[in-house]
């Protein structure tokens, strides 16, 4: 499925086109549905509040600290607040809307740890305008989270699907929805089919869990603590307990509350791991090859804390970007785990992205705005394992960081096969690192292949075929463009068999981050 994905539709924009598609539909149901209980005037005025004090007091607070937003973040928290916030009917629905948009776009500058994010900003604007409805202060409404309607049901499953496919957390999503139905069941809220129809329509379990749960800057961004944040909010968002705080007012794990506690729990993971703080790079890009560049730069406050094989979220945001050119891309470390400078590479076509454009040929500043991933080789099983690495293009970048983090540490490469498909020989990147690896052990193969042929998967197989004779099943890497990884590591289940009992012996790495 993920093969139809074209290559310009990055998380973001995918997120935006969700949102714009899923606002079109609630202007249509606004429209022609006389149950709906909103008109298209009221959708509108909302639409326009949250957008106007969202880009403002997003740009105030980006010139007060003198560093440009993302072009396409605080549009998208604008949109969701569109949903969630109470519409625009009257002066108190607007207000609450209004504040909600302000008090979202200034978390993003306020509620911050060494300049990253502590919590969605779309929860902080909920969770303000939750408090002070409570405290009876301003004369605010109740957060609906209005999306939550049936008319709006089927598109939300439509939308929510196919957005969970472009991002690629079906896992993250499926685990969440799990956890909120079995708490559901426990909980005796859910008996029956009719009961299931209520639930999705009373609730905002499909809106929450497709598009605000997979936001990646406040959500784990390994795989084990992922799945535990998505089964936590979905046990929180759904378990029923309420707590008596006074005699008037009784505490319960609303959606904006079971998220805000999500990400509190993401937080402490990201502190716990080194990967909490946003870093700034004086960035240098460089040609390295034939449309290939190396970005190098010394992080401010140190380097980043990462294991070779994660991929770090590379932004350049600029004054002037238009929301459609986002600002953000996802690279592979190519430096080694622990040194001083920090490095990436990419590719080019013909015509550069914008962004991509930006860092050529001068120094820009940047920043590592998350990092992460399981693309790793635990330390037991290098030390017992034969591995298997497979690269098609710049996808070679993880193997880089990889290779010299045990060249630095002196480490035997004789288990080591890297295999790196290639254009041509114009295309070859980091020839030092592979020569210097093949003198300590590793065998390196490079297949040029102009032509995209699929035999040259063939070729890989082949070569990975001569470990397995009369040894045990090795662990293999995929990393590349998501049609080569996906074809390769078809070949290669239908090659060996036992990789179908045994599906944890390959691993992939597969983005358009490349």
């Amino acid at each position: 499925m993920t093969r139809f994905i074209p290559p310009w539709l990055s998380g973001h924009r995918a997120v935006l086109v969700a949102l714009a598609a899923l606002i079109a539909c609630a202007f249509v149901v606004a429209a022609t549905d006389d149950q709906f209980g909103y008109a298209p005037s009221e959708l509108l005025k909302s639409l326009v509040t949250v957008i106007v004090v969202c880009g403002t007091v997003t740009y105030l607070c980006a010139a007060i600290v003198r560093v440009p937003p993302n072009s396409d973040s605080w549009l998208i928290t604008a949109l969701i607040l569109f949903f969630v916030m109470p519409v625009a009917n009257d002066s108190a629905t607007w207000k609450t809307a209004a504040i909600g948009a302000a008090a979202a776009a200034l978390s993003k500058y306020v509620l911050v740890w060494r300049k990253r994010l502590i919590v969605n900003p779309v929860v902080v604007g909920a969770v303000v305008c939750y408090a002070l409805t409570y405290a009876d202060i301003g004369g605010l409404m109740y957060i609906p989270w209005w999306v939550a309607a049936e008319p709006l049901l089927i598109p939300m499953l439509v939308i929510g699907a196919l957005l969970v496919t472009v991002l690629r957390v079906w896992e993250l999503v499926a685990v969440y929805l799990a956890a909120s139905a079995i708490t559901l069941l426990i909980a005796g809220q859910v008996t029956a089919v009719p009961d299931l129809k209520m639930w999705l329509t009373s609730t905002p379990v499909l809106f929450l869990g497709t598009i605000m749960l997979p936001e990646p800057l406040t959500s784990p961004a390994r795989r084990g603590p992922l799945l535990a944040y998505g089964a936590l909010v979905g046990v929180l968002m759904h378990c029923q307990v309420k707590i008596d705080i006074t005699s008037s007012y009784e505490f319960s794990f609303d959606p904006e509350i079971a998220l805000a506690l999500g990400c509190l729990f993401a937080f402490a993971v990201r502190l716990a791991t080194g990967s909490a703080r946003r870093i700034q790079l004086s960035a240098t890009t460089a040609p390295s090859a034939a449309g290939t560049y190396v970005i190098s730069g010394d992080p401010v406050g140190g380097a980043p804390g990462f294991v070779p094989g994660q991929w770090a979220t590379l932004s350049a945001p600029s004054w002037s970007m238009p929301v459609w050119h986002s600002s953000r891309r996802v690279f592979s470390f190519s430096s080694p785990s622990g040194a001083d400078a920090t490095e990436f590479s990419f590719t080019t076509g013909p015509q550069p992205s914008p962004f991509k454009a930006r860092l050529i040929g001068q120094r820009q500043s940047a920043f590592i705005d998350n990092q992460g991933g399981d693309f790793v080789v635990r330390p037991k099983n290098f030390a017992t394992d034969q591995i298997v690495l497979i690269a098609s293009g710049i996808g070679i970048t993880p193997y880089i960081s990889m290779l010299r983090t045990w060249l630095a540490a002196g480490a035997d490469l004789s288990r080591i096969l890297l295999v790196h498909m290639v254009g041509d020989d114009s295309r070859r990147v980091y020839r030092d690192v592979l020569d210097e690896a093949v003198a300590h052990g590793a065998r390196v193969v490079i297949i040029e292949n102009p032509d995209a042929s699929p035999e040259a998967i063939d070729r890989i197989v082949e070569l990975s075929e001569e470990l397995v004779t009369g040894g045990p099943l090795p662990r293999y890497y995929i990393s590349g463009v998501p049609a080569f990884v996906s074809a390769t590591r078809s070949r290669l289940t239908r090659a060996h068999r036992d990789l179908l009992l045994r599906p944890w012996r390959i691993h992939t790495d597969s983005f358009t981050g490349y």
